[in-house]
């Protein structure tokens, strides 16, 4: 990883780039991605190529102030607090996931500018199940809405925020949640099958009881 440090505040710098991408809305395919980022969380492990080499892979979480999303890399150490410049990556999908993949053709520079700090960039993004569907996907988002159905399929339900419907799977979480629910759910969106979108919760609230009492009378409107 080549060091570079700038006096120039992140947004700044973004906008004299011009090709600077944020990681919010990246999609499936996507190549020649360039952009600013925090390493947020980061892990290697060692796996053996086709041709029986062994090579160190690193894995982790990479954040702007738009989005957090997964990343690979095949070729460069990358360090966790670290503000880094990415040129030349690309995105394709790891079990559904969208992900960032730092290949051999890929340039990183450690970058010493104004950038939101860890605890910042740690909180989920509010976003919309239209804004999602959108963009083919989401990592660690925050999304409001009501239960409007549930499946035979174990713990799955179909969540509506009021712009778009998604399945939401609690998984082995205890939710106590059922038709007409009004609940925040902090979750990955993934693609399950071509063009079906499955919300994987992290964590299900259901709101506190006056907000159930408001959003109740306005959920009955929408359905009845």
């Amino acid at each position: 990883m080549q060091r570079e440090y700038n006096g120039h505040g992140f947004f700044q710098f973004a906008i004299q780039n011009g090709r600077t991408r944020e990681l919010w809305c990246l999609k499936p395919n996507e190549s020649g991605i360039n952009t600013i980022c925090m390493v947020m969380e980061v892990s290697s492990k060692r796996v053996r190529t086709k041709g029986e080499r062994e090579k160190v892979v690193f894995t982790g979480v990479i954040a702007d102030y738009s989005a957090k999303l997964p990343f690979v890399s095949w070729s460069e150490r990358v360090e966790k607090n670290k503000i880094v410049q990415i040129e030349n990556a690309y995105v394709k999908r790891w079990k559904g996931q969208l992900t960032l993949y730092i290949g051999k053709n890929t340039q990183l520079y450690e970058r010493e500018i104004d950038f939101p700090d860890y605890a910042e960039l740690r909180k989920p993004k509010r976003r919309t199940i239209a804004e999602i569907l959108d963009c083919k996907g989401a990592f660690d988002v925050v999304i409001e809405g009501d239960i409007v159905s549930s499946s035979t399929k174990g713990n799955r339900m179909v969540l509506d925020d009021g712009t778009g419907t998604v399945l939401l799977d609690s998984g082995d979480l205890e939710t106590g949640i059922s038709f007409g629910t009004p609940v925040n759910v902090i979750g990955n969106v993934i693609e399950q099958s071509e063009h079906e979108y499955v919300l994987i919760a992290e964590k299900v609230i259901v709101k506190d009881e006056e907000l159930v009492i408001t959003d109740l009378k306005n959920f009955l409107a929408r359905y009845t």
